[in-house]
């Protein structure tokens, strides 16, 4: 199934028999030396399982669990091929080297295969890849380290996203593509986290361990969801997010095929923000092929340009390729519109989506506000408005788990009513706890602070809590959530990889984005 930039492949194993035509003797020979050569793969696997789970276990105390950290044989055998296959060579060199040869081949013939231990680790993310379901939910996590539990708030946010469409009635597939820091000692996630994600029937991709991480390079992992071509619909959704209601409408909505709503969107999905044409905490594609090599495009011409310009290797004017003031047209978000690629994080993934999506493959719904506006190609090489529809997705979103900005009073009663935009889907559709105010940063007492007042997102930071307490018990996962504050606030309050992309990153981030999506 192709659903990440690495193929992944079954670890089979085979035995030959010789025959032996000498007879008795012949035959005991072999089947003594079978017996010596089973004893002693036994030997070794059990040391490597043994010093594997050691190195597994966090050192943390609240994070242990001792009963399940269980690893397989077979596992085993994965991981020391994992380490036995890592590079020294620098990461710069190493990207210069491979760029300069991607100028003059093509890549298919720069990296034919990827590396067999992300094949194999790939296959043991579930017993079953094969696609349940036309539509699937997509997430990243990054700065995975064993000892720095940072990440984990990330992980539950993970957990609590999926349990919680599953119950509200989502039929759709659930993947989640990992990055494992540069200087963790483990090729795969700890054994618990592993365990609990594929409690709840989610797959892993494990990718290659980046030499450098930054936020600025774990961004372009968004878009391996356009390689997930078993699927006609994917949504991606940042791992501070969760859904305030079934998201699956978005596919129907998108969907010829679908016979639960009519065709409203287009195959791609963006939204708009008070400053952003695009915010890619949410968003959809329709995976191909094509559209993927369309992407790989976008990246290779961004490196050539970005290698000739200065600090921060990124040109206001031309962006990601298309020029606002030669075409005489501009972005526009809620509250405004320019001309150049001037808006947040336009230098790093949400000004690609919006080249990708909106000039590159020209066939894109935008949500701007409760309007959603329909372009698709036309002449020259433009895209066009082929309508602009006012409400619809309001019309089709079903009842919400919880209200935020206080959305649920009268405008007049409102103390936020700055945030009444915020009312209307998709913007009501989940709960992103962007910046420093996510639930597992902050001090939060189950006894007393558990609550649906809708001001900001009070009722959502709760409702995280919530289903995460529901989550230990089913899951038995061990948490001390009555001593949040005491046991964990400390320990996940840093965000692993910082909360946005740095321009000092972004001409290396380029160039790691484009080798990680040809293999």
């Amino acid at each position: 199934m192709r659903a990440s930039n690495s193929k992944s492949a079954r670890r089979s194993t085979s035995n030959t028999t010789r025959h032996c035509e000498g007879g008795g003797t012949g035959m005991n020979m072999i089947i003594v030396t079978t017996l010596v050569a089973v004893i002693l793969m036994w030997f070794g696997n059990y040391n490597a399982m043994q010093s594997i789970d050691y190195l597994s276990r966090p050192n943390q105390d609240v994070f242990q669990n001792a009963n399940r950290q269980e690893i397989t044989i077979e596992e085993s055998n994965i991981r020391q091929q994992s380490s036995a296959a890592k590079s020294n060579a620098g990461e710069s060199q190493f990207i210069f080297m491979a760029v300069e040869e991607f100028n003059t081949a093509d890549h298919k013939d720069v990296i034919k295969e990827p590396p067999m231990h992300t094949r194999i680790i790939e296959h043991l993310s579930s017993a079953s890849q094969e696609p349940k379901s036309p539509y699937a939910y997509a997430w990243v996590i990054g700065g995975i380290h064993e000892d720095r539990p940072a990440y984990k708030g990330f992980l539950w946010t993970i957990l609590i996203s999926v349990n919680t469409l599953v119950k509200i009635g989502s039929t759709a597939d659930f993947w989640v593509y990992i990055r494992l820091s540069p200087d963790s000692k483990l090729d795969d996630l700890a054994p618990e986290d592993r365990r609990l994600m594929e409690a709840l029937d989610i797959h892993i991709v494990v990718l290659d361990k980046p030499q450098v991480e930054s936020f600025a390079q774990l961004v372009y992992d968004k878009f391996l969801t356009i390689n997930m071509t078993d699927y006609k619909r994917v949504m991606f959704l940042d791992g501070d997010m969760i859904p305030m209601t079934n998201l699956d409408y978005y596919f129907h909505l998108s969907d010829p095929d679908s016979t639960d709503a009519p065709t409203e969107l287009k195959s791609n999905f963006i939204m708009a923000t008070k400053a952003e044409p695009c915010n890619t905490g949410m968003f959809m594609v329709a995976p191909s092929k094509e559209a993927f090599d369309d992407y790989i495009g976008i990246l290779r011409k961004q490196i050539e340009l970005a290698k000739t310009l200065p600090y921060p290797h990124f040109h206001k004017r031309q962006g990601w390729g298309h020029n606002f003031k030669k075409a005489g047209d501009n972005w526009r978000a809620l509250q405004t519109k320019e001309s150049r690629w001037t808006w947040h994080a336009s230098h790093s993934d949400q000004g690609l989506m919006y080249q990708f999506a909106k000039y590159t493959r020209q066939d894109v719904s935008i949500a701007i506000g409760d309007v959603v506006e329909n372009w698709t190609a036309g002449d020259e090489d433009m895209p066009i408005l082929e309508s602009s529809i006012l409400g619809i997705l309001s019309k089709y979103q079903g009842d919400l788990l919880r209200y935020q900005y206080s959305c649920n009073k009268p405008e007049e009663e409102s103390k936020e009513p700055e945030k009444s935009w915020r009312c209307t889907p998709p913007y009501d559709s989940t709960a992103h706890f962007f910046g420093n105010r996510k639930p597992w940063q902050n001090k939060f007492n189950p006894k007393s602070d558990y609550t649906e007042w809708s001001y900001r997102r009070m009722a959502a930071l709760s409702l995280w809590h919530k289903e995460l307490e529901e989550l230990n018990t089913r899951l038995d996962m061990g948490l001390d959530l009555n001593n949040w504050n005491e046991k964990y606030e400390d320990q996940l309050k840093d965000v692993p990889l910082g909360v946005m992309a740095m321009p000092g990153n972004q001409i290396d981030a380029l160039k790691l984005a484009l080798l990680n999506s040809l293999k």
